[in-house]
């Protein structure tokens, strides 16, 4: 039985138009032995409206046996019917747990998701429509396709290709950039030879907005990646988010000053033009200030549990004045032994560190189990949809609810069958 438990949930349309409800769990027991499993996959025939989704889940704690006082955090997508403070499944676990007299749990958005929507303000519509125009002028027909691919090859270009952009697929844009800036010379002499001339390629202010672009979404895009991955301490993630918002505030203070130390692709673009051209970057600085407001405003939800997230990360750099006083004793007594500090920076594993401890340390231990359980995000149903489409498809639709349940949950698993014991109970057949 688990000592804790949060949830992580999301929906999505199948082939078949069937909303499928995903639940993933993440629960710890009193040795701090944490399971990240699949908890149900709920099958939508009707309406999806926040009290459908309540109910399934409700149903799905119930058969697992899973109390609402043991919920530590629930974690969404930005959807209405799932965030809704009245309506939505966010505002019906609150209604619920009101009523049953059960302390309020955590209520999060995805930071992967919410990453994503920051990005959102990088829509530098005079540099991405030139970009994406061009490729599709050069993709769109086969003939002008394979044509520039043999000019790329001819003149031995680092690639062989541009790349098209997707918006739905959140590095897509990163990849189209870079990819885009490594050719845009052998780009522009193709296109000339075509008489499809693209006077952006030549004018120096924007091959330097477009160099500033591709190295700004190349640090999100890093930023990205360091967020997704299963079994994920939310500490972690709340770390990398930090650490970018830093890293923003310096990108500020140096396109301010016109240092390019931090942004290659803009300074290789600024060497190329000569010292004589006078750029402009109030756009960029402008860009980087949206872009951290962002940060700030959709990442408030985590920013209220910040303080429990740096005693958590590492209990031995806190000030004790910042730690809630049913922690402080114990806090005291860990920062007092050098055996469990050394032992901390030792492991490296804050997981196994905090399972160490030993009883006189409940109140901490207690304090740990709960964080430990927290999902930072969504990335686990955003996987596993992406296998649920792979085997519900146009030529398995008529796959049953059961079935792929069962294939999601196998998929999921961090769980290993026992083949041999299960082969030892089977009765074989025995020959004629």
């Amino acid at each position: 039985m688990f000592e804790w438990f949060s949830l992580a949930t999301d929906e999505s349309d199948d082939v078949s138009d069937t909303v499928q409800l995903l639940i993933f769990v993440r629960g710890i027991d009193e040795n701090i032995n944490v399971f990240e499993e699949l908890l149900q996959l709920c099958s939508l025939k009707g309406t999806t409206t926040g009290e459908d989704l309540f109910r399934h889940l409700e149903q799905a704690l119930v058969s697992m046996q899973l109390p609402w006082a043991k919920l530590v955090s629930v974690t969404t997508d930005g959807g209405r019917n799932m965030s809704g403070q009245n309506k939505g499944l966010v505002g019906r676990i609150k209604t619920k747990l009101a009523e049953i007299g059960c302390d309020m749990p955590l209520f999060f958005h995805c930071i992967v998701h919410q990453e994503a929507l920051c990005c959102k303000v990088l829509a530098w519509k005079e540099v991405m429509d030139i970009v994406i125009s061009t490729v599709n002028s050069i993709r769109k027909n086969g003939l002008t396709h394979r044509q520039f691919q043999q000019f790329l090859s001819d003149v031995e270009a680092d690639h062989r290709d541009v790349l098209y952009y997707s918006e739905v697929r959140w590095l897509s844009r990163g990849a189209v950039l870079k990819r885009f800036f490594d050719l845009r010379k052998e780009i522009n002499t193709f296109l000339i030879e075509k008489s499809k001339s693209v006077p952006e390629l030549t004018d120096p202010q924007w091959l330097i907005d477009l160099g500033f672009l591709t190295d700004l979404t190349h640090e999100l895009n890093i930023l990205n990646m360091k967020l997704q991955g299963k079994n994920k301490l939310v500490s972690h993630m709340h770390t990398d988010v930090k650490a970018f918002q830093m890293k923003n505030k310096l990108f500020i203070k140096h396109i301010d000053e016109k240092k390019l130390d931090h942004f290659p692709n803009c300074k290789k673009a600024v060497e190329e033009v000569g010292k004589n051209f006078h750029w402009k970057n109030d756009k960029m600085k402008c860009m980087l200030m949206q872009l951290q407001n962002q940060f700030n405003d959709r990442f408030c939800d985590f920013e209220k549990v910040s303080g429990k997230l740096k005693i958590f990360a590492n209990p031995f750099s806190c000030d004790i004045d910042d730690v809630p006083s049913n922690l402080q004793m114990n806090v005291i007594d860990l920062q007092s032994n050098d055996t469990f500090k050394n032992s901390f920076y030792e492991i490296n594993d804050i997981i196994k560190f905090y399972g160490s401890l030993p009883s006189n340390f409940d109140e901490l231990k207690r304090f740990a189990q709960q964080l430990i359980t927290i999902f930072g995000s969504t990335y686990l149903c955003e996987q596993t949809f992406s296998i649920l489409n792979y085997r519900k498809n146009k030529y398995c639709s008529r796959l049953t609810n059961e079935h792929l349940s069962a294939i999601l949950r196998i998929s999921t698993t961090g769980m290993k069958a026992n083949i041999p014991q299960i082969a030892s109970q089977i009765q074989p057949q025995k020959s004629h």
